[in-house]
């Protein structure tokens, strides 16, 4: 590589230090799912799955709406000789039944909804469902991953910074949990990362970044990842965030998680090339 990383000494950096979060692994909790699920078992909210049965109901609830105008069409202009009463009852028919396929939909929309409220949002927006599996006496680095790109890209390198820091880190034993910005499809298309024609994916992410899929967190539109950032470090005891942010106006809410300088780091660009600070 053009750069070389520069990161050394942090894992007896942090966990040698005495005022590091702590807890006692003997007993539960053992997971983050084990302290944010709720005490009903909830099914994740997205899945293959799950968008297999959400397409197919949309797909009934198509074909029973095509079928309910096209039926009385192609009576009355190709079959005008059949018994007008057989074709407005099959019409009443479909009719009947889109409407019950339509109540069916809205009530199991309703609740997935409703067990999505019942998530905490660092479960209920992980579409791959890793974050519940996250140990808690795993020695974990929460990259802003946004935050990071913007720096690479800022610096002339695009990608690399978060690739390399992530390849690093993972190397030295760290779980890797990568959040970004729901637009970040959308910035790294304009900036060229990929083509026009590429659905937006976590692959994409998967693949220009060198992530894994789970570690890669894409956080809902209109919400920003600082607050999923910060949430990870308040429930994961080993574990420190790399950004450049400060998230100065989550100070109050996050009190706890900031008290010291260890919860997070910096990243800068040396003569002997990418470092945490």
């Amino acid at each position: 590589m053009k750069y070389l990383m520069a990161i050394s000494k942090i894992p007896s950096y942090f966990l040698g230090k005495a005022n590091l979060k702590t807890v006692n692994f003997m007993s539960e909790p053992i997971t983050l799912g084990d302290i944010l699920m709720p005490v009903e078992p909830v099914s994740p909210p997205y899945g293959i799955a799950m968008i297999i049965r959400k397409t197919a109901r949309l797909l009934i609830n198509l074909a029973l709406l095509t079928a309910i105008f096209a039926l009385p069409t192609w009576w009355y202009l190709a079959r005008p000789n059949i018994d007008k009463n057989i074709i407005i009852t099959l019409t009443v028919a479909l009719a009947i039944l889109w409407l019950i396929v339509a109540y069916r939909n809205q009530a199991v929309e309703h609740s997935q909804n409703a067990q999505r409220r019942n998530l905490h949002f660092l479960l209920a927006n992980d579409r791959y469902g890793f974050m519940r599996d996250l140990r808690l006496d795993t020695k974990t680095v929460i990259i802003d991953g946004s935050n990071i790109y913007h720096f690479g890209r800022a610096n002339g390198l695009d990608a690399q910074p978060l690739g390399e820091l992530a390849h690093q880190l993972r190397a030295e034993g760290y779980r890797i949990v990568c959040f970004f910005d729901a637009n970040i499809y959308f910035t790294l298309n304009e900036h060229g990362a990929f083509p026009n024609d590429h659905i937006h994916a976590p692959g994409l992410l998967k693949t220009i970044f060198g992530l894994e899929y789970d570690e890669i967190y894409v956080v809902p539109s209109g919400v920003q990842a600082d607050k999923y950032v910060l949430d990870s470090l308040k429930h994961l005891p080993i574990s420190f965030a790399v950004t450049n942010d400060r998230y100065r106006d989550y100070a109050k809410e996050y009190t706890s998680v900031m008290k010291d300088a260890l919860w997070r780091k910096g990243v800068v660009l040396t003569k002997n090339g990418i470092m945490l600070r």
